[in-house]
């Protein structure tokens, strides 16, 4: 499993190189966040208006890919990955584009033994991420999701960002859901992150 580490950590640092100096776009109601649809695999989730997203078959249309590109330059890489064959992301939503960074989000899907608790998922999680050197300030809790309980991991990498990841189980897949956002921004996008990984639903 030590390649999703690396894979996830990757992310969060692509989607936050530059521009950490954004000013935060404004504060959106909680209850006003719009639900995202996704059909493969079957799951929805409530994500900030104006944001931008793609899921895993828009992606293999290459117009679409090519115009989100355009429009989220910083992206690139994070979409060469997206669009590749089998690639564990299933959903990439970004904050609406501007000249900084601001935030965006993914959520992947992988494998692991059914036989894996709770508990051992969580350490072993934890303990990965924390070995990978631009990790700094790792914070571990448990929080309830309406997909089921889950780890959720806040930490910074390097001086892009801050990194919210929740990670659930269900059955033999894992559901990771990674949210970026620039320093200036973090703090006023850490309860919105919240709120939006909580809806997240298996359906």
């Amino acid at each position: 499993m030590g390649w999703r580490f690396s894979f996830l950590v990757g992310l969060a640092v692509l989607a936050g190189c530059g521009g950490g100096g954004a000013r935060p776009t404004s504060l959106v109601k909680v209850t006003t966040l719009p639900l995202r649809l996704v059909t493969t695999p079957d799951f929805s989730i409530q994500l900030p208006k104006r944001w931008r997203s793609l899921d895993r078959r828009s992606a293999l249309q290459r117009s679409r890919l090519r115009r989100f590109s355009r429009t989220n330059p910083r992206l690139r890489a994070e979409l060469q990955a997206f669009a590749g064959p089998n690639s564990p992301i299933k959903l990439l939503a970004v904050s609406p584009a501007g000249a900084a960074f601001r935030a965006n989000m993914n959520v992947i899907q992988t494998h692991v033994p059914k036989s894996l608790s709770f508990d051992e998922l969580s350490k072993n999680e934890a303990t990965q991420i924390k070995l990978v050197s631009v990790v700094h300030d790792l914070r571990q809790s448990t929080v309830e999701l309406a997909a089921g309980r889950a780890l959720r991991l806040v930490y910074r990498v390097r001086q892009n960002g801050v990194v919210f990841q929740y990670f659930v189980r269900h059955e033999t897949f894992l559901y990771v859901l990674t949210y970026t956002a620039s320093l200036a921004a973090a703090s006023h996008y850490a309860g919105i992150f919240d709120v939006s990984a909580r809806t997240f639903m298996l359906r």
